[in-house]
């Protein structure tokens, strides 16, 4: 009988993947029982107030076969098992129950132990409690019904439907390695949000009241002193805060700032703030409408403002940076990361923050910042108006040519690029020198390539994507993992209309799913149709309508198991348009395997849940079924896994 032969949690400030491999078929196995096990910083395990151990199961939805589960209630992966040999541990910081975040800074192990039906001399698994459940009680139309005082009313209903399978223990457990669940590692701060949106959970958050309004989403997330938005935006906006209660000057280069929050902290701070505030899009006709409240506020507030207006389509000013210098001079740190200063970049995309607390490098995005103020551009009089010849200057261009290197205190290496680093003006075939060295790092990779991004280019050419996808090819060894957002971005890319180059997505000819042996890649999507996947319903993929960025990430990770790691970060899209045309930056980090641990993870987890909708939309559109939306009733889900045909991620995670 086969057995659990290695397992291994990684996590970041938000979220836990654990990943565990077999050496063979677990006869009678239905599945596996994760639980979280919290630990004193001795490696002892936690004891609560009544003196019994800190110990629980990870949350489930996925019911059996034969089973349904309605009202999406949560149980436990002691009733409804982990039918795959990995594990995304969601509830780690974010609860399911009224939007509350656990603490970090905390330590922790998971154990895994298979299941099967209960019966002879097995141990069974006890119960959880968990046999009701409360939902708002609703009229005919599924509004919900309230009391005198405005409050819902709520009822009591049976937790799933359909007969309990119990369950029993069929080995003893595997436990993981310790880990602790933090954003700050060495000079480092990573924080991630958690916005991705089509998801069970916001979908019932959205419905509770029996109806979807429009924008209802929106609206939430622009409020900040909405809970959701809260949970979405994750450590983010903390860690922001924190930052800004620091004594001292602040130094920043924004592409986009349209948000509440932001826009108060920033007038708060006028009078030490030094911003250069880039345009954002065209819209109705006018450049620069979604920054526009937020420059008048800033120059009414007195704050050191440089409006830097490219009002075109061919250069933006992408940058979404801070350095803080404390007082008596001197950069201290620096804040980077793909966020932007937005309802939507902090609450309705997947993003992150990344914080260094290191002199030189905060020097190095502090002298380019210097020299983006020393580049002054031709302010368009109204600011709305169209600068069709508004671009850098060619000294800045020259500036940026060379990397900035540097040794962190931990001994990990730092390399700062900056953009635009090209002479053309327009996107060339020469491949930039930043994009030159990320291409050199992933060429070098020996185990895996993982990456995230919006759109670096189209059909992956002349960026991270088409690079890693060559390198698979060539190393079949390697892992090739990764999420972009637009359909335009995936190398099956299939354009609207025939032989249109920058076309739209023919969303029935375009696949979300690119797999080719150790390479394969997903686009964002979501369940939307009602019939498909079981108890799942039709989930929202954006906070607009459809419209806007779902993963706003521009990260690649190499080898994060090894003391070579990369992490590559920062505003740049990966892509050589961003090297020729925009203001940008990217930061490599060499050699630091926490950080490197903390990005792969957040990268996992967004790969890992838009694969699943990736494959299931494809099978959609090919008239195939899909998953049925229920667990399996027998070990036969074990199979590919035992042949090798599937796991390739979870083995990789698990030695």
């Amino acid at each position: 009988m086969g057995k659990i032969i290695s397992a291994r949690a990684w996590a970041n400030n938000e979220v836990a993947y654990i990943a565990w491999d077999i050496d063979g078929r677990i006869d009678g196995c239905l599945g596996f029982e994760v639980t979280r096990v919290y630990l004193n910083d001795d490696g002892t395990v936690r004891r609560l107030d009544d003196g019994s151990e800190d110990r629980v199961r990870c949350a489930a939805w996925v019911a059996f076969k034969g089973q349904k589960n309605p009202h999406w209630l949560p149980q436990d992966t002691g009733v409804w098992p982990v039918q795959k040999l990995c594990w995304r541990d969601l509830t780690l910081r974010k609860k399911r129950k009224g939007m509350e975040r656990r603490p970090d800074e905390v330590c922790v192990r998971y154990e895994i132990r298979p299941l099967g039906d209960a019966g002879g001399a097995l141990a069974p698994v006890p119960p959880n409690g968990l046999d009701y459940g409360f939902i708002p009680r609703r009229d005919a139309k599924g509004r919900p019904l309230r009391k005198a005082d405005g409050r819902v009313q709520w009822e009591r209903v049976k937790a799933y439907e359909g007969k309990p399978r119990p369950l029993a223990y069929l080995a003893p457990a595997v436990a993981s390695n310790d880990l602790r669940v933090t954003s700050r590692r060495g000079p480092f701060r990573s924080v991630f949000t958690n916005g991705i949106l089509a998801a069970q959970w916001l979908r019932n958050v959205l419905y509770e009241d029996g109806v979807l309004e429009k924008n209802e989403l929106l609206k939430k997330i622009e409020d900040p002193a909405d809970t959701h938005r809260k949970y979405l935006a994750g450590d983010v906006l903390p860690l922001l805060e924190e930052l800004f209660h620091r004594p001292g000057e602040f130094y920043l280069a924004l592409y986009e700032l349209e948000d509440r929050q932001l826009e108060q902290m920033l007038a708060d701070n006028a009078g030490r703030i030094h911003v250069i505030l880039a345009n954002t899009g065209k819209s109705g006709g006018k450049w620069d409408e979604r920054n526009r409240l937020a420059r008048r506020r800033l120059h009414d507030a007195g704050a050191d403002v440089q409006d830097r207006m490219f009002n075109n389509s061919t250069h933006i000013g992408h940058n979404k940076f801070v350095v803080h210098v404390p007082p008596g001079g001197g950069a201290r740190s620096v804040l980077t990361g793909s966020t932007n200063w937005t309802y939507t970049g902090v609450a309705g995309q997947t993003n992150n923050m990344l914080l260094v607390e290191d002199d030189g490098l905060a020097g190095c995005f502090l002298d380019y910042w210097r020299r983006l103020k020393a580049d002054a551009l031709p302010v368009p009089k109204p600011l709305s108006r169209e600068m069709k010849d508004n671009q850098q200057g060619k000294p800045f261009r020259k500036s940026n040519e060379a990397p900035n290197r540097l040794r962190l205190g931990t001994g990990a290496g730092a390399e700062a690029w900056f953009s635009p680093n090209m002479q053309a003006r327009q996107k060339g075939k020469e491949t930039p020198p930043d994009l030159s060295e990320v291409f050199r790092r992933i060429r070098q990779a020996k185990e895996a390539v993982l990456f995230l991004a919006f759109y670096p280019s189209q059909k992956g050419n002349d960026s991270i994507v088409g690079e890693a996808i060559a390198l698979g090819r060539r190393d079949r060894s390697l892992l090739v993992t990764g999420a972009v957002s637009s359909a335009q971005a995936m190398p099956n890319f299939v354009p609207k209309k025939k032989g249109a180059a920058a076309g739209e997505a023919d969303e029935e000819k375009s696949p979300a799913v690119f797999d080719e042996d150790n390479v394969s890649i997903v686009r964002a999507a979501r369940i939307d149709e009602k019939t498909l996947c079981g108890d799942l319903g039709v989930e929202q993929l954006t906070a607009k309508g459809g419209v806007g960025a779902i993963i706003h990430d521009k990260i690649v990770v190499i080898d994060p198991r090894l003391p070579t790691c990369s992490v590559i970060l920062g505003s740049h899209n990966l892509g050589f348009k961003a090297s020729y045309c925009n203001d940008e930056n990217l930061l490599v980090i060499d050699g630091d395997e926490e950080l490197a641990a903390a990005y792969a993870v957040h990268v996992l987890d967004v790969f890992d849940h838009y694969r699943f909708r990736a494959v299931e939309a494809d099978l959609a559109n090919e008239g195939k079924p899909g998953f049925s939306g229920f667990l399996d009733t027998d070990d036969g889900w074990q199979d590919p896994y035992v042949d090798r045909a599937k796991g390739a991620i979870s083995r990789y995670f698990s030695r």
